[in-house]
């Protein structure tokens, strides 16, 4: 019986392993836009079901502190993305003007405000001010004939938004009372970046100056950006983190592109791992560690999942594409995609946040090229598995190759 027992285990522990080494190589390449956008809109449908007829966004808020603005803001964020490449008047770029206007209709909502303290300068805080005034300049992107009322309150949240930088005596300002996180703050400029491409520049010295201000406060060890801050100074508080630096990668990529750069080489130099050859973000630069969090997702072996997803579209921004592609099939696979003709979900769909951060990364385009140096391979990865599988039959068959040799003696 306990023979019987050992062999379908190791079956299993087979046909597993094979599974995992021939589903890395079958994802869609993030390069085919046309393949990667008929993908997303999969995960679009299971998001938007999620979100109107299961009150995901208020679910999520009862598991995490921004649950319910993240939920909204990114799914109205990833349409935006996907609107902005179709023709308008086309059925997409529609239904994308719609969800974009219902998404952002929910973070304006009493509810949404009442999350976050009303005597913050921005009001309700740079965390709530900045994503709002972010997906409404997203909103206005795709229109061809822009809307006066939502230019007047863009322009408006863009002035209150500079106004509190302006104010500050550090550029990273609070999101709750005497809480400050540098990423929320890079929301808020890439909101004024926004409005500076959709009409007059306005805020490129404010911009610059605060580009200073956050240089002057980089950790002095790592040269990094600090993951939260004093809300007085602007001081380290925690050191930086694989999850909050990929996000604000993802916005300085855009803002100030050579200092980007800079911060990019250094978070790959801190960040980059490797589990069993196959790439993945750490949550804590090599030479720390800690526990996980809201912010990164159970922490295992220092990879944090969190970090990890929103690296795809970090490292397609700096058009490292085959590190992208590769941690992108990784997350494919372990995350168990699944699809059918009407939607496509991660995890069976128990963990929707991340099916959110997943469709938004995937549309982080770029036309940029670089000669990257990748780490990890999944190539040596399907070696090391393809030699474990050949040991356990070995190990398995062990008594009838005796046999045989003794045979042949």
């Amino acid at each position: 019986m306990l023979k019987k027992i050992t062999y379908l285990l190791t079956s299993f522990l087979i046909v597993f392993l094979l599974y995992i080494n021939i589903r890395l190589h079958t994802s869609v390449s993030l390069q085919n836009e046309k393949e990667t956008t008929k993908d997303v809109l999969l995960q679009l449908q299971f998001i938007e079901k999620q979100l109107k007829e299961h009150d995901l966004a208020v679910e999520m808020q009862m598991q995490y502190p921004e649950g319910y603005i993240f939920s909204n803001v990114l799914y109205g964020l990833t349409w935006a993305e996907i609107a902005k490449k179709s023709e308008p008047n086309t059925p997409i770029h529609q239904k994308g003007f719609q969800e974009i206007l219902y998404a952002y209709k929910q973070i304006d909502t009493e509810y949404a405000k009442s999350i976050f303290p009303a005597s913050l300068k921005p009001q309700y805080g740079i965390f709530y001010r900045g994503w709002n005034n972010f997906l409404l300049g997203k909103l206005l992107e795709i229109q061809p004939n822009k809307n006066d009322d939502e230019i007047h309150f863009f322009k408006q949240n863009c002035e209150e938004i500079a106004e509190a930088f302006q104010n500050s005596n550090t550029p990273f300002l609070q999101s709750y009372v005497g809480a400050s996180w540098a990423a929320d703050s890079f929301v808020g400029i890439m909101s004024l970046y926004l409005h500076d491409k959709l009409f007059e520049p306005k805020y490129q010295k404010l911009i610059k100056e605060w580009i200073l201000k956050v240089k002057m406060l980089l950790d002095k060890q790592n040269g990094l950006i600090s993951h939260s801050a004093d809300a007085s100074t602007g001081k380290t508080i925690e050191k930086a983190r694989g999850s909050s630096m990929a996000l604000m990668l993802l916005f300085l990529s855009e803002i100030e592109p050579k200092f980007a750069q800079e911060q990019f080489e250094l978070f790959k130099k801190h960040f980059s791992q490797t589990i069993l050859q196959l790439p993945c973000i750490r949550e804590y630069p090599y030479g720390s560690s800690g526990m996980g969090d809201v912010d990164s997702g159970p922490v295992i072996l220092g990879m944090s999942p969190v970090a990890t997803i929103v690296s795809v579209g970090v490292f397609q921004k700096f058009g490292e594409y085959k590190t992208a592609n590769d941690m992108f099939s990784c997350i494919e696979t372990f995350g168990i995609a699944y699809h059918s003709e009407t939607e496509k979900k991660y995890l069976m769909g128990k963990m929707p946040i991340a099916d959110i951060f997943i469709a938004w990364v995937r549309v982080q385009g770029t036309q940029k090229s670089v000669q990257e140096k990748s780490f990890g391979s999944i190539f040596l990865f399907n070696i090391l598995c393809s030699g474990f599988i050949m040991l356990i039959l070995i190990v398995l068959a062990r008594k009838r190759i005796k046999h045989i040799f003794l045979n042949k003696a």
